[in-house]
């Protein structure tokens, strides 16, 4: 048997809002079969049969609706029951609204203190989910039930919609960006029409409200008008969804983050032919497409650079809200972090601290975007490849190196350079390597080579003369300076 409205009303979750019933008392064994959040005055076409409508109290409260028509909407629209939370939307149930019910012999229920309708839904939802002999509502709605109890993704749900009603499924925020689609609905100029969107509006979508009562977040849309005879079947299944969405409640940041990850992640592999399409699916996300955007990849900086455990994360949001505060943030692979920066990246890069290394690229138009975003993640890489430290923003030297890889011209010169340093014994050749490393950052100023090493001037003087000795070379000439560094990121590469 279903549980009757008696049955729900014992339930712990809704006995925790101290439930008063108000009307329709000898009506409360009538069984429950569905159970919905619903904030409209007439729901009509939008209920399954043998629901318990849950609500705060929105039509209740608005003053051009009038309770006996409400009620009566109700019924009609197949409702067996009426629960309505009593607090800031409506301190107190009106007096025509009870007279209504009444006389009607229609349940209404009021709860005194607040619930989450959430678990409402999903503990009389559990109770029938898997009823084998539930004539209604229609047996396909019972999907989306068990999707909910189950705790699958989001994406799930709305690509188990699309493929129900045989037609493109969007979820969006209350800001119009796109978080979920399914069924390849058409996203062009998305922000402007689903403004203008609903069954009265130009394209006949149907859409329904995402997120708990008094907290909504979203909603889903059919943006297609639905064919001849299926209207109420959509609707009936989109509410489905809709209250499975609402029953999972994901976080409308996490999703739209995911949808971003997602579509820089398709913008790395993309071709030329791409563009205008990734472009539309840029501009739904909220993303603007129109002036030059620059890429910012990131990465934690080395083992060796102080200050390690900062996460990069914390690190970037801070610079960003110094340097780019429009610049929008991405992972499009787990551990990667990418930023894409309205204008010029050269400011974020200046913000950030020593313990994140970067590279950018750009700015360009967002045509380029894929092509900026190889060469940031690529100069990236090289600075992982060929061991660069602390506060290094990945000069185009290393890329290079990274992308000739084991070039046997490359690693013959490498060798060739630095052989008299291999051939030393550990300790000095350890000891050698980081002089060499010391100038050559430098840019050969020697205080700064004894900064680096954490020596007197005089010491590094002489290590610098028995390095010259060693090698054969003048280290003061900055094309030798240039060899020596080529060598030691071939060499660093090699070693990893």
């Amino acid at each position: 048997m279903h549980p009757t409205i008696a049955d729900v009303l014992a339930r712990p979750e809704v006995r925790a809002g101290a439930p008063a019933v108000r009307a329709g008392r000898a009506a409360l064994g009538t069984p429950v079969r569905w159970v919905h959040v619903s904030e409209v005055a007439d729901p009509a076409g939008t209920l399954p049969p043998g629901v318990l409508v849950l609500s705060v109290g929105v039509p209740v409260a608005d003053p051009t609706t009038v309770p006996a028509r409400y009620v009566d909407a109700l019924r009609a629209a197949g409702a067996v029951g009426l629960v309505v939370e009593i607090g800031r939307q409506l301190p107190s149930l009106p007096a025509g609204l009870v007279q209504a019910a009444r006389a009607a012999g229609f349940p209404l229920v009021e709860l005194r203190r607040t619930v989450r309708f959430a678990e409402i839904v999903a503990g009389v939802l559990g109770q029938v989910a898997h009823r084998d002999d539930d004539p209604g509502p229609p047996g396909v709605e019972a999907v989306f039930r068990s999707l909910a109890l189950h705790r699958v993704p989001p994406g799930r749900v709305v690509g188990e919609l699309a493929r129900r009603i045989d037609a493109p499924v969007v979820c969006e925020d209350l800001a119009h960006r796109v978080l979920l689609t399914a069924g390849g609905p058409d996203l062009r100029d998305w922000a402007a029409r689903s403004r203008l969107a609903g069954p009265a509006g130009p394209e006949g979508w149907a859409t329904a409200p995402v997120g708990r009562p008094g907290a909504r977040w979203g909603r889903l849309a059919v943006p297609s008008r639905p064919t001849q005879g299926t209207a109420d079947r959509v609707r009936a299944l989109l509410d489905a969804a809709a209250d499975a969405v609402s029953l999972l409640d994901p976080s409308p940041e996490g999703l739209l983050r995911s949808a971003r990850d997602a579509l820089v992640a398709d913008l790395a592999v993309a071709v030329p032919s791409d563009a205008g399409r990734l472009a539309v699916r840029a501009r739904a996300a909220g993303l603007d497409t129109g002036g030059p955007l620059s890429v910012v990849a990131l990465r934690p900086a080395g083992d060796d650079a102080p200050g390690r455990a900062v996460d990069p994360e914390q690190a970037v949001d801070a610079a960003l809200a110094v340097a780019a505060p429009g610049a929008t943030v991405v992972s499009p692979a787990p551990g990667e972090l990418v930023v894409l920066v309205p204008g010029d990246g050269g400011p974020l890069l200046a913000a950030l601290p020593a313990t994140v290394a970067a590279a950018t690229a750009g700015p360009g138009p967002f045509a380029a975007v894929a092509d900026l975003l190889r060469r940031a993640r690529d100069d990236v890489a090289a600075h992982a490849a060929t061991g660069g430290r602390g506060l290094v923003r990945v000069p185009a030297l290393r890329g290079l190196v990274h992308r000739l890889g084991d070039d046997p011209a490359l690693l013959g010169f490498a060798a060739d350079v630095l052989g008299p340093v291999a051939a030393l014994p550990a300790a000095a050749h350890g000891d050698a390597r980081d002089t060499l490393w010391a100038l050559v950052e430098a840019g050969g100023v020697v205080a700064d080579v004894a900064r680096r090493l954490g020596v007197g001037r005089p010491a590094a003087y002489a290590r610098l003369r028995r390095l010259s000795g060693l090698l054969g070379l003048d280290l003061t000439d900055p094309e030798v300076r240039t060899a020596l560094h080529l060598a030691l990121l071939v060499d660093a590469r090699a070693a990893r």
